[in-house]
């Protein structure tokens, strides 16, 4: 039954490959959940990003924001976003956003910086020497801290309706992932997992396992106001879910193994999968989204308990 489908937690992932924030509740903005994926760290000569799967020990860092700006809420002048790491001091950076220089500056904050993600490339905005220091000490190579241009940078979603955008995320603007499908998994793997593996923005709790990819619609009310997911593409995954998120020394062949048995893309018979890659979790859209901008002040909400309704398969 519908009313049997609800959210059983949220995450939200300020800095791209690294841990993520479980929230009771949060904003949804133009580009997926309010400060998700906002943050990334790049390659210093080529501004490319670098991935949890290229630097493993990306898991053990925990950014925090305050609780406030989960809610949307006005934030204090100096408000920041840290980051804390093994073996280093906090990094501190404003969340208050620098005013945007001129591309290729100095590298001071607020100089912009040409950024590639996979097949994007767009505009960021540099966070600065002290961060891009703070980076490349912990990596151990040159790296520069950007935080997503939301002014200049329109990055549209492959695969969903002309009008929906996302910021640093590899694609969608959040992927869901269900209880019941890590269930089902874990009973196939010689040890189970956490749902970590995995780094859903929602994980939902109520449909058989894998129902999350086989919605085409869903809404949700929360305080009032009805949201409405559409979905885009079941999430293929690259070798992130075989790194251990409390210890990552080590990469394994599970869960890609046992996932190749029962969710390739030859398996499911998905047209646009080269057949060999797996798929765990689902990517989605929200419809707020096309009407909001940086500037809203009233953004809708998202919360943990909120019941879902699927529209259509």
């Amino acid at each position: 039954m519908a009313d049997a489908y609800s959210i059983a937690e949220i995450m939200v992932y300020p800095v791209k490959a690294c841990k993520g924030i479980s929230v009771p509740e949060a904003c949804i903005s133009q580009t997926g959940f309010l400060y998700d994926r906002e943050w990334m760290v790049v390659s210093a000569d080529k501004g490319r990003v670098f991935a949890q799967a290229r630097f493993p020990k990306f898991a053990l860092v925990q950014p925090s924001l305050p609780a406030a700006a989960f809610k949307g809420e006005e934030l204090d002048n100096d408000a920041v976003l840290e980051v804390k790491a093994p073996g280093m001091a906090p990094l501190k950076v404003p969340l208050k956003r620098a005013r945007v220089g001129l591309k290729g500056s100095s590298g001071g904050r607020g100089s912009g910086v040409d950024v590639t993600v996979w097949t994007w490339s767009g505009h960021g905005i540099d966070e600065g020497p002290e961060a891009a220091a703070w980076w490349s000490s912990y990596l151990g190579l040159p790296a520069r801290f950007v935080r997503f241009d939301a002014d200049s940078a329109d990055r549209q979603v492959e695969y969903a309706p002309a009008g929906y955008v996302t910021g640093f995320s590899n694609t969608g603007q959040f992927m869901f992932a269900s209880e019941a499908s890590l269930t089902d998994l874990n009973k196939r793997l010689p040890s189970p997992l956490s749902m970590n593996r995995f780094r859903p923005s929602i994980t939902l709790r109520g449909p058989r396992a894998f129902e999350e990819d086989k919605w085409k619609t869903f809404s949700t009310m929360h305080s009032g106001k009805t949201l409405v997911f559409t979905f885009v593409e079941q999430c293929a995954r690259c070798k992130v879910p075989t790194i251990n998120q409390e210890n990552p020394t080590g990469v394994g062949e599970e869960p890609l193994k046992t996932l190749a048995t029962f969710r390739s893309g030859e398996v499911l018979g998905l047209k646009r999968s080269n057949g060999k890659k797996v798929y765990f979790g689902a990517y989605y859209v929200c419809d707020l989204t096309r009407d909001l901008k940086r500037t809203t002040k009233f953004l809708p909400r998202l919360g943990v308990g909120d019941k879902l309704t699927i529209i259509s398969k």
